[in-house]
């Protein structure tokens, strides 16, 4: 009988040896049929379904690496490619022929999951925080209106309303933040993105023919970088590897902030400059010093040291860094009347002030006569009576949709509605970052996060950055991540006497009479 049993334990323990060799000849042989199947696809340029696996693929590598969600690891992804692919990745579209960009896939994908998840645990997938209201007000009285817009202006009222939409990663950030390796990894991207973003965008400068060339994907070049939204996320991931590294790394963190920093003044954008003058004074007003102390002292270091150099002989090139430096300063201010620019660029500079102000203006005239509450809508042309008013030569020409304010746009679509809810969410943004910076407690990655979205919307309040998602899916992303990292502006209830000696009694503690 031991006999028996014996040679039947062997025998089941070959069978199942056998069983599991068979199973990995299948699983392989299976693999190896469908890499051919899509490298023939590839190669008759069907490059859908190839794309897709890859896809999958990297997605469940760094899961098993991660162990962090697929759609954490998305919004994560879609950081990287729109802080460093900018516009090139933005137009990129995973299935031919179907208006579906990369951040529309993540919102449906994440969103998608999330009501899932919230429906299990019945839960609400935001808090009650000023914040968070303010911005379910901006999203209802947004879809409330292109509801009514898109049966008049059709495509273009979605496109427009793109603006709004792109709120909903807030939500997403705010959900995923408040995991800590999520919100490690979400940190880790940005402070990536932004770090490789700066020799790219040097080469993208040398050579933008490479680009559009060799790293294009049917004919879309996957890195074509807007210069102003390039210097806005350099200014903004200076403030968050600044504050988001951890105090043994600061030997090299703060270093390549201080040079990221450098890097704004120095390129053609004013808005990030601004921008990045605002993030300083929340910084100051917080009594945290670090950040405004180290770059006011790389920034005096450089420039004495460019003067020494200008004056020490025939430098040209010290020479126009200075004039182009302080044109560009000039320049901000220059509103009513020409000055006198060495740059020409420069005097460009000063006509494109005077150029949009007409535009914001026409605009804010626009809306007062025909819907001064509810706006013109998501769809409407807001630039038709600024290029008649302006320059009818332009006619055809002159392409641009948005008036370059995020401010000036909401008036123009929302009228007195749309503005009251973007200033009720510039309150919350407000009273939610002093919050954090007056509180000790704060993690410093908080701190960071909230100060690389007050330079985003700085930016934005000057060009077009929330209206696409190259600026809008970070600057949401970066604001939901910071509010879910800042603790509650209304502290604990405290439970009635009755609750108390409830719980007491439960408890089976003394009961006080």
């Amino acid at each position: 009988m031991r006999a028996q049993t014996r040679v039947a334990g062997n025998f089941d323990f070959e069978w199942s040896e056998v069983n599991l060799s068979v199973r990995r000849w299948l699983v392989a042989i299976g693999t190896a049929s469908l890499a051919i199947w899509l490298a023939w696809l590839a190669a008759e340029r069907a490059y859908t379904l190839p794309a897709l696996a890859g896809a999958i693929a990297f997605a469940a590598i760094l899961v098993r690496l991660t162990r962090l969600p697929a759609d954490v690891i998305l919004l994560g992804l879609l950081l990287v490619g729109y802080i460093v692919g900018n516009r090139g990745f933005a137009q990129l579209m995973p299935l031919p022929g179907l208006p579906l960009f990369p951040a529309e896939l993540g919102l449906a994908v994440g969103l998608g999951w999330l009501v899932i998840q919230t429906a299990l645990r019945r839960s609400l997938p935001w808090r009650r925080d000023s914040l968070n209201w303010a911005l379910l007000l901006w999203l209802v009285l947004g879809t409330a209106r292109v509801v009514v817009d898109v049966r008049r202006y059709g495509f273009f009222a979605i496109r427009d309303y793109a603006t709004i939409y792109y709120a909903f990663f807030f939500f997403l950030a705010q959900h995923y933040a408040a995991d800590r390796r999520a919100r490690l990894y979400l940190t880790g991207c940005v402070g990536i993105a932004v770090t490789v973003l700066l020799p790219v965008f040097y080469l993208y400068t040398i050579n933008p023919l490479f680009f559009y060339t060799w790293l294009s994907v049917r004919q879309i070049p996957l890195i074509a970088i807007k210069g102003d939204l390039a210097y806005t996320s350099l200014a903004a991931g200076a403030v968050i590897v600044f504050h988001a590294v951890p105090r043994g790394y600061r030997v090299w963190a703060w270093p390549l902030a201080t040079i990221l920093v450098l890097a704004v003044p120095a390129g053609e954008s004013r808005a990030s400059l601004v921008g990045l003058v605002v993030a300083m004074v929340w910084l100051a007003l917080g009594r945290r010093w670090s950040f405004p102390a180290v770059q006011a002292g790389a920034a005096a270091f450089v420039l004495l040291g460019l003067v020494a150099i200008a004056h020490s002989g025939n430098v040209p090139w010290a020479t126009n860094r200075l004039d182009g430096l302080r044109d560009r300063l000039v320049s901000i201010g220059d509103i009513s009347s020409p000055v006198a620019y060495d740059d020409e660029a420069s005097a460009y500079k000063g006509d494109n002030n005077r150029f949009r102000l007409v535009w914001w203006w026409t605009v804010v005239q626009d809306t007062w006569a025909q819907g001064p509450v509810f706006g013109l809508g998501f769809g409407y042309d807001l630039a038709s009576r600024f290029v008649q008013e302006y320059d009818p030569d332009m006619g055809e020409d002159f392409t641009a949709r948005s008036p370059h304010s995020i401010v000036v746009g909401t008036i123009g679509r929302m009228g007195a509605v749309g503005l009251a809810s973007l200033l009720a969410i510039v309150g919350a943004m407000a009273a939610r970052t002093w919050r954090a910076l007056r509180d000790r407690t704060t993690d410093p990655a908080a701190v960071g996060l909230w100060c690389g979205a007050w330079v985003i919307f700085t930016s934005a309040c000057f060009g077009v950055v929330l209206e696409g998602p190259m600026g809008a899916v970070v600057f949401w992303s970066l604001l939901g991540m910071a509010n879910a990292m800042t603790a509650p502006a209304v502290p604990a209830e405290v439970p009635s006497d009755k609750e108390q000696v409830s719980r007491e009694t439960e408890a089976g503690g003394a009961v006080a009479p």
